[in-house]
């Protein structure tokens, strides 16, 4: 029997077959507007007409595998399922009704064989791309329309955080992007102490300092849990630490316990020790920020906001009181880029979408038109299917095409497979 999901694929797509649809009451169906679908809680498809007979009907579409599940899911109690018009199922084993009594018509659509033999294929499929054997086939215009709203896609959910600490009356533009560039200087691994770090060390009290780097790194890193125990790593981080007990008094919150900064598998130049200085090198060179963004002629006037190095005593160090070979730790240009994309480019559209700032957005969008595609070993595997990026835009969407619908299969959701089941209809068996 075919998955709910399917039957939803196939009523959204008007991929039944025939022109004309019955009841199982034996009342003609003609679908007029199949409905938005809805992908929250209640109604599958919300806003749909049909015609059945002579009369038009206008309101809500529930799909089930069976009829039974009506029942079972509880929608005869739910007033919220009262403005259903008609139930879509893939197996008729009962009438419905809803929670005022009354009968709603059921119909169980037929459809071509082809769809279940091309959709058993993509969720069967083993390659790391399941619709590899068919993707060449896609026009390139489609496959780039899709990806632009893939690019979209992922921005919204990246900007969402960002628009919340925005709408706090208590927080300024400068303190939301702070919060959100910790997140940032803790890719790949450690993004949840530098958040929890960024929390916990007020924004106000690193304003209040910024003029001094050791107050700024007594604060980051005495909160950070990786001062524990001073005297032993050495005068420096001795002398951070008493600095930071004579600070500490005014954070709310506790310090970070040490083992939740990760080192293991880093190169030493993303280690959390040296990206932590670079963090308040920035804010010590740079803030407030937001403005310095805005007023940017050039991708390379934005880059050069972020190359803050960090203090001078992690020139030879990349832990606490182990010697290194001398040499300046400045970030490097992937690790800016990656800072500009997660972060810089949310937050722009987090400020248009707010009100902050008009047209942010667009300049977004330049910014990832202008930077390089990312280099990883997912925008290498599409270019093995002759899909390459072209910009970080173009990567981004890519991104956002595996993550979200290739490694969880969800081909039904994605335009490309939607795509590749409506051929199938035409295909020879």
């Amino acid at each position: 029997m075919a998955t709910e999901h399917f039957i939803q694929f196939i009523w959204k797509h008007r991929l039944y077959s025939g022109k004309s649809l019955r009841t199982t009451c034996g009342l003609e169906l003609e679908v007029l507007n199949p409905g938005e679908q809805n992908y929250h809680a209640g109604p599958d498809f919300f806003n749909a007409r049909i015609r059945l007979e002579q009369m038009v009907w206008a309101g809500n579409i529930e799909v089930h595998r069976r009829a039974s599940d009506w029942y079972r899911h509880g929608h005869h109690l739910d007033p919220g399922y009262n403005n259903v018009i008609l139930h879509v199922v893939g197996a008729f084993d009962t009438d419905i009704t809803n929670s005022l009594g009354r009968r709603i018509q059921t119909v169980v659509p037929d459809y071509h064989e082809n769809l279940v033999r091309r959709y058993e294929v993509l969720k069967k499929s083993e390659s790391w791309l399941p619709c590899s054997g068919y993707i060449g086939d896609i026009p390139q215009k489609k496959l780039n329309h899709w990806l632009t709203s893939l690019q979209a896609e992922r921005v919204v959910q990246k900007c969402h955080r960002i628009e919340q600490i925005l709408c706090d009356p208590t927080k300024n533009r400068d303190e939301a992007l702070y919060m959100a560039l910790a997140s940032g200087y803790g890719l790949p691994v450690n993004t949840m102490p530098f958040e929890l770090l960024a929390k916990g060390v007020p924004f106000p009290c690193l304003i209040d300092h910024r003029d001094s780097l050791p107050d700024l790194e007594s604060m980051l890193f005495g909160h950070s849990g990786m001062l524990f125990p001073a005297k032993e790593l050495g005068p420096y981080p001795s002398s951070l630490w008493n600095r930071y007990t004579e600070l500490k008094d005014s954070f709310s919150e506790k310090p970070i316990p040490r083992h939740f900064w990760r080192f293991l598998r880093l190169r030493p130049a993303s280690f959390p020790t040296l990206r932590i200085s670079q963090f308040a090198s920035m804010i010590h060179n740079r803030f407030p920020l937001t403005e310095s963004i805005l007023g940017a002629d050039s991708m390379t006037e934005i880059e050069q906001l972020f190359r803050s190095g960090a203090s001078e005593y992690w020139h030879t160090h990349y832990l606490f009181g182990r010697c290194s070979h001398p040499f300046p730790k400045y970030p490097g240009e992937q690790f800016i880029a990656t800072l500009i994309i997660n972060v810089i480019v949310p937050f722009l559209f987090a400020l248009d979408k707010n009100g902050k700032r008009g047209r942010t957005d667009s300049r977004a969008y330049e910014i990832l038109l202008q930077l390089k595609a990312e280099s990883n070993q997912i925008i290498k595997n599409w270019s093995i299917f002759g899909i390459r990026a072209h910009n970080a835009m173009e990567s981004q969407a890519l991104l956002q095409l595996y993550n979200v619908y290739c490694k969880q299969k969800r081909c039904l959701d994605c335009q490309i497979g939607a795509d590749l089941m409506k051929a199938a209809i035409h295909e020879k068996k």
